[in-house]
């Protein structure tokens, strides 16, 4: 879907190690293409999603899975990721003002752990939830990723980063760093992958 690469300041992005990759080089040719600035990847056969969960705001275990049949994106983030700090609210203003934008189908999922130069820094769900609530991010899901095992098994090595998914349950593209969501082209991108994808 998407064809065009942008340029974009590789500042916004915060590394996080990808410790179980379930697809044999693709952390590394994640690590390439954030590396020399681009910010979108397409898969050129869909994947499907590893058989891995997440925790909700109430401590359940959630699958993707669950969306199967209508497509999604999921946002990987972290409280204390540079870039999410950009990206957030420009998400949590479009799912809150943007009639044509469905917010069950944009999934927000914090990284448990977030690797960078001062450390390690480890959240939980009461934590997430202190974030949003302090930052009035009503529109962004308390989910989170136990032990990094979704964001570790997908291959991703950065924050935030989207999974464009389709209603198959299969990844067809890959967005890197802070999206502008309200803004063309990428909400009419959006709106035509939700729609048809």
């Amino acid at each position: 879907m998407f064809r065009t690469v942008t340029a974009f300041a590789l500042a916004t992005l915060v590394a996080t190690p990808a410790i179980a990759c379930n697809f044999t080089g693709k952390d590394g040719l994640f690590r390439d293409i954030i590396r020399i600035g681009e910010t979108v990847y397409h898969e050129p056969v869909p994947l499907a999603l590893p058989a891995t969960e997440y925790t909700d705001a109430n401590g359940a275990r959630r699958s993707l899975n669950e969306h199967l049949g209508k497509s999604i994106v999921v946002t990987f983030w972290h409280p204390d990721c540079t870039g999410c700090k950009v990206d957030l609210p420009r998400m949590n203003t479009a799912l809150g003002t943007d009639s044509e934008f469905d917010a069950d189908r944009f999934i927000q999922i914090s990284i448990e752990t977030l690797s960078e130069g001062r450390g390690n820094i480890t959240v939980g769900a009461p934590e997430v939830s202190d974030f949003l609530a302090s930052k009035s991010y009503g529109n962004i899901d308390v989910n989170i990723d136990p032990g990094n095992e979704m964001f570790n098994s997908t291959c991703l090595v950065a924050t935030p980063a989207h999974m464009l998914i389709n209603s198959e349950g299969k990844v067809t593209d890959v967005l890197f760093g802070a999206r502008k969501w309200s803004e063309e082209p990428l909400r009419g991108i959006l709106k035509n992958y939700l729609a048809n994808f």
